[in-house]
């Protein structure tokens, strides 16, 4: 598994044949995520996947095309996992968020596997793309789709919304991450009112 990183888009169009398993599926991410908890990134491998997965190396390999293109996905669907339902208001959605989040995040195996990822990407131009698009980009969209949400109530402008996403990404997802990979700390009710209070009165937003 030498030589230039490969990443399957997930986008593309897959032959005909047997319907691929949700169950094989499920379990080749959770043993990816698990290895890289155990033992990092360096032992992850196809073949180590299949085995901790209990399915074929071939059922690997007709999903994904290398280790890298694994870590990918394995973190991929923790930022799915993140989405909530819509709140009644724009507190009541960063809450929400910021709770999902930190759900998920506090897995050990979730907590590793992106911390070894996100290590990894910055050695690997095509990794780092890889989770630029997969990982960041939808996690970005979580926050925009909030905002939409928030325009929609009235709570805040159009202009303002688009001129603070980037910052507000930056801002939940760095103090969020920080807390729970780096300092591995508990994200309880008084740092999720906090953070929601510091993202409204960005917002220009009264809190509720």
């Amino acid at each position: 598994m030498s030589g230039a990183t490969e990443i399957s888009d997930p986008t593309a169009t897959r032959g005909r044949g047997r319907p691929r398993s949700v169950a094989a599926d499920e379990a080749i991410l959770e043993a990816t995520r698990a290895v890289l908890a155990e033992d990092g990134w360096a032992a992850l491998t196809v073949e180590g996947v299949a085995a901790r997965a209990g399915v074929a190396k071939t059922t690997v390999y007709r999903r994904f095309t290398s280790r890298a293109d694994l870590a990918v996905a394995a973190v991929a669907q923790l930022v799915a996992a993140a989405r909530t339902a819509p709140g009644s208001g724009a507190a009541e959605d960063i809450g929400n968020a910021i709770r999902a989040c930190a759900d998920v995040y506090s897995r050990p195996a979730a907590r590793a596997a992106y911390l070894a990822v996100v290590a990894e990407a910055g050695r690997d131009p095509a990794l780092r793309a890889a989770v630029e698009g997969r990982v960041i980009t939808p996690a970005r969209q979580i926050v925009a789709d909030g905002l939409d949400r928030a325009v929609a109530r009235g709570e805040i402008t159009r202009g303002l919304a688009d001129s603070r996403l980037d910052l507000l990404y930056d801002v939940l997802a760095g103090a969020l991450l920080h807390r729970v990979l780096v300092r591995e700390a508990e994200v309880d009710d008084d740092f999720i009112e906090t953070l929601t209070s510091a993202v409204l009165v960005a917002l220009r937003v009264p809190p509720a």
